[in-house]
């Protein structure tokens, strides 16, 4: 096996696990405030029926803390083991349904927000240590695509147990939810369904983990920063990550960061609230489903693309993609905003849109949308964390992560009272306002970039010459 396998065998692997790990994760994105809320109905000791929104809270405020401590467990461990650790974490979370406790729910939140943290961290780490300059773009891309068919693994997993569990005609009046008051509108999950999801999404966890704990540990030859060069301690590596925080690039990236935390907040959890809480969708029992392989599909067909394009276009994985992930947000806020209800994202409404209403095609079209527009975000962040701050790329990354997670903390406290058309047209402002700061960081780090090629040119120009 020559390097360049060995390098595309890491980041499929390292893709493979981000799949099965995340696969409960992003299907009870959708879901997890309705199976709260149904487990509450029928047993309002075990749990609060706002667990959901307070647990997702809670992941995302311990997410934005331990961001800001995983560079440094790094700096005292190996990318592979801080992976390993991070699966467990999120194997923890769907293996508590299986015995709903309050505490014991808060407490894996709590788990899972650290989990995020070290996955992230470590993911990147991997990504740099089996990367050469010239393929990260591809490799980063090629393991993202592949971890986000994850959405397409639990939106089949969502369809069939659904499907499964309304065989019985009770069962199916509880699914659809078929109610003359306005404010039942929601989708509602009976014990047999949460069951078999929650034992699907820990089997999945696991397999995640198995996976992760075969990918190979031996660094590539020339890689943008080898896993085994420890070069500072745990505090030396945290205030690092301190003074990160307020390097000029960073600040100028921020916008980028927390359009990363807001975009996918919206899209993934917001936006699915919404359509649930609207009357007209009452009946469409498949469409968090739909809406969720869309999105999927999206991710994997952008990163294939960014992949492939990455070898054949020089720096297509900075502005270019960049570009596509603005426009994306631009056209699915445009229909999300013509589509759905004003109050949608806030409460149950009968509220009619301001020109069409959600289907199953729409849903397809606009998850498929925010699919590549949320790839190529992702993939972008993650290149330019790798190369603009080179001698502080694990620090980078968790600063990048910080803003994400405090973005997204703050939209899910903000969620029950703000209205569609904050999201719709601010996330747009965002993005545009990213993408200018984002170009000029990118100009400035390739210029830099060939500084450093054509000094080492030099060099070996000037070595070869006394050697003669």
């Amino acid at each position: 096996m020559n390097q360049r396998q060995l390098e595309i065998l890491c980041a499929v692997l390292l893709g493979f696990g981000q799949l099965f790990i995340m696969t409960g994760f992003d299907s009870e994105s959708f879901i997890l405030e309705s199976v709260i809320h149904s487990i509450h109905e029928r047993k309002p000791e075990r749990i609060s029926s706002y667990a959901g929104y307070n647990g997702q809270a809670v992941i995302y405020a311990f997410y934005m803390v331990a961001c800001i401590f995983s560079s440094s467990i790094l700096a005292i461990s190996t990318p592979k083991i801080t992976l390993i650790i991070s699966a467990i974490f999120f194997t923890a979370f769907p293996l508590g349904f299986l015995f709903t406790n309050s505490y014991y729910y808060y407490f894996s939140s709590a788990l899972l927000g650290i989990g995020f943290a070290l996955f992230y961290q470590g993911q990147m780490g991997y990504l740099t240590s089996h990367s050469t300059r010239k393929t990260i773009e591809s490799n980063v891309s090629l393991s993202w695509s592949i971890g986000c068919f994850c959405m397409i693994l639990g939106s089949f997993l969502m369809a069939s147990i659904t499907k499964l569990s309304s065989e019985e005609p009770e069962l199916l009046m509880n699914s659809l939810n078929v109610t003359s008051e306005p404010h039942r509108v929601g989708r509602r999950f009976s014990e047999l369904e949460i069951k078999l999801l929650f034992i699907a999404f820990t089997v999945i966890s696991i397999v995640g983990m198995i996976i992760l704990f075969l990918m190979p540990s031996r660094d590539v030859e020339n890689c943008i920063e080898g896993s085994s060069e420890k070069k500072d301690t745990f505090i030396g590596a945290l205030k690092l990550t301190c003074s990160t925080i307020i390097n000029p690039k960073m600040i100028q990236l921020t916008p980028l960061f927390c359009l990363c935390g807001l975009n996918i907040t919206f899209w993934l959890s917001v936006f699915p609230t919404a359509m649930s809480f609207t009357a007209h969708n009452s009946n469409l029992i498949y469409l968090t489903a739909v809406y969720s392989f869309a999105a999927g599909l999206g991710e994997v067909i952008m990163g294939i693309m960014i992949s492939f394009l990455s070898k054949r276009i020089q720096n297509f994985g900075q502005k270019p993609t960049m570009t596509i992930g603005a426009v994306c947000v631009l056209i699915y806020c445009t229909l999300i905003h013509l589509s759905t209800a004003t109050y949608a994202p806030m409460t149950p409404t009968n509220e009619e849109p301001i020109l069409f209403h959600h289907s199953y095609l729409l849903a397809l079209i606009i998850g498929l949308i925010c699919g590549i527009g949320d790839c190529c975000i992702n993939s972008v962040r993650s290149v330019i964390c790798a190369l603009a701050m080179p001698k502080r790329r694990p620090q980078a990354f968790s600063v990048s992560k910080v803003f994400q997670a405090l973005a997204s903390c703050i939209l899910f406290f903000l969620s029950p009272i703000t209205p569609l058309y904050v999201y719709t047209i601010g996330l747009p402002i965002l993005s545009i306002i990213a993408t200018f700061l984002f170009f000029s960081i990118a100009k400035r780090t390739q210029q830099m970039e060939r500084k450093m090629t054509e000094g080492t040119r030099n060099a070996a120009e000037i070595s070869k010459k006394l050697a003669l």
